[in-house]
């Protein structure tokens, strides 16, 4: 196996994903990320999402792999929110 294939990767997507980000869940469903749980096998890898749809404002835990894409992280939406004022 060549081991720069492995350092070149970039580490999975719900890795990146943090607390009151939002986020594409399933094929059309945005959502703000409440909370996370990490799995038993690594407590720092997040495995579930408690996210809340910002359409509806339900509230529900989804599995790391059914988030799509990251909408846009907190820090991009306080930058913005800073520029407007």
């Amino acid at each position: 196996m060549d081991q720069k294939k492995f350092d070149t990767c970039e580490e999975p997507l719900f890795l990146k994903v943090r607390s009151r980000d939002t986020v594409l869940v399933g094929e059309s469903e945005i959502c703000k990320v409440l909370s996370f749980t990490g799995g038993s096998r690594d407590p720092d890898a997040p495995s579930l999402f408690q996210v809340a749809n910002v359409d509806t404002g339900e509230i529900k835990h989804v599995h790391a792999a059914e988030v799509k894409e990251i909408v846009s992280t907190y820090e991009e939406e306080i930058h913005k929110r800073q520029q407007q004022q």
